[in-house]
């Protein structure tokens, strides 16, 4: 992670948990889930470079901000394989998402029905192959869920996301010399559904 990414990260954190109540209860969710993916391109043909669907998990710590708002720091993690196309072989792939954010209910306090949900941070790429190079991007996800008290302290989530990161890129993209395909991208979008466990203390 670059430094100012990290600067941007911890700054956020800190704003938000200086406006934290100091009585407010905190949460942990663990979710699991699927995504899709879209936005990115083979820079030699013009076609799509396919990344596939597969599973992903996130970790959300919160902390209440009021009656009906929750902060949260996310993290999310989905190892997939993106195929280049034009010739080249597909190859492993890790998207990881750090996020600062939070859920806002509606028209219920937290811990019942709709909410929205949602984040800003950084995207990092890891691709599993030589001639391929670790990226880092802005991003964003927005969404919307449901909240079912199983007891006072736990709860299931279900909710639908979508990640959007801002890769702006005419050709070169995740490569760092020896790339077999040259990729490029100026939105990579995931969208996908995932089932949270959430404890409360």
């Amino acid at each position: 992670m670059n430094i100012s990414v990290r600067l941007a990260v911890a700054s956020a954190v800190a704003a938000g948990l200086a406006a934290t109540p100091a009585a407010a209860q905190v949460a942990v969710t663990v979710y699991g889930g699927y995504l899709g993916s879209s936005g990115l391109q083979n820079a030699s043909t013009g076609t799509d470079a396919d990344v596939k669907s597969a599973g992903a998990f996130m970790l959300a710590l919160g902390a209440d901000l009021d009656a009906s708002r929750e902060m949260q720091l996310q993290f999310s993690q989905q190892s997939t394989t993106l195929s280049p196309g034009g010739g080249a072989d597909p190859f492993d792939l890790t998207v990881r998402y750090l996020h600062v954010g939070g859920t806002a209910f509606v028209d219920q306090p937290i811990g019942r029905g709709f909410y929205a949900v949602g984040g800003i941070g950084a995207t990092f790429f890891s691709p599993g192959a030589s001639g391929y190079g670790s990226e880092t991007k802005p991003s964003a996800n927005l969404g919307f869920g449901y909240y079912w008290p199983l007891t006072d302290r736990v709860a299931l989530r279900a909710e639908a996301r979508g990640f959007f990161t801002l890769v702006d890129s005419s050709g070169g993209f995740l490569c760092s010399g020896g790339c077999v395909a040259v990729i490029k991208g100026d939105l990579f979008s995931q969208y996908g559904a995932m089932l949270g466990l959430t404890a409360r203390f």
